[in-house]
């Protein structure tokens, strides 16, 4: 017994030794996680493609974009999420942008059981004024309405044409935010990432099943129903359900 307790006694004194340094190191890998727009199924080829609509009418996109906060893994056995980013915006605006994006982080090796991310700009962000943060962050002017509706959690904008005469002359601009809209995104997946990671992971969005997904179709040729600036929240709400509940993640 006194053999039992010195030797207690002893592990108890080495352990109370060890200091963080001396702990094994978790083993950290590079992730590549791709951002791909499309419409219906196809990559989104932004203010190059004409693209048919449900309702037989034809769209220009010229603008696509949403921020996502909070973007995490989850570790397999209930450990704490890993942070990728706190906030990041994807977007899409240009003939030249690819219908992916591509980012990288560094992260620790192991199992993991899914993704997450709130879409938009969680609270704790979105009640702070951009004066808070740099001129080239991604939470500044060009995406703030104001004091009180704050920042613009997504963008879809184009030009339709609803007559057939081959004009794109009726615009459409969808802006929408509120902490009411902030939704989180979760995928369960089983992932293994390590060094030499060869899944490939892809969050898709798909801006036909944003507009014209679950059984509806969003009338685009009815006037009250063409811009989304602030106001407007019921339709702002009918598209955001429908843009919040159409993300995919994709492992190959």
């Amino acid at each position: 017994m006194k053999h039992l307790l010195l030797y207690l006694l002893l592990l108890l004194g080495l352990t109370a030794c060890l200091d963080d340094d001396d702990l094994p190191a978790v083993a950290e890998t590079d992730l590549t996680l791709d951002f791909r727009a499309e419409y219906g199924g196809e990559g989104l080829a932004i203010q190059r493609e004409a693209y048919g609509y449900p309702t037989g009418d034809t769209l220009k996109l010229l603008l696509f974009q949403y921020y996502v906060s909070d973007l995490e893994l989850l570790p397999a056995g209930g450990a704490a999420p890993v942070r990728l980013a706190e906030i990041d915006l994807l977007r899409w605006n240009s003939a030249s942008d690819s219908a992916t994006l591509t980012r990288s982080y560094r992260v620790p090796a192991g199992e993991y059981v899914g993704l997450r991310f709130g879409l938009g700009v969680k609270p704790e962000l979105n009640a702070q004024d951009p004066s808070t943060f740099a001129a080239d962050y991604v939470l500044n002017e060009a995406e703030f309405w104001g004091p009180t509706t704050r920042y613009v959690f997504a963008k879809i904008e184009a030009n339709a044409d609803l007559e057939g005469d081959g004009r794109f002359d009726t615009g459409l601009s969808y802006h929408m935010g509120s902490d009411a809209l902030y939704t989180t995104v979760e995928f369960a997946r089983d992932l293994r990432i390590g060094p030499g990671q060869t899944e490939q992971l892809t969050v898709v969005a798909d801006v036909l099943r944003a507009l014209s997904g679950n059984g509806e179709t969003f009338a685009i040729d009815n006037p009250d129903q063409q811009a989304v600036h602030g106001g407007n929240q019921a339709v702002a709400q009918d598209i955001w359900n429908r843009l919040a509940a159409q993300f995919t993640l994709e492992v190959r």
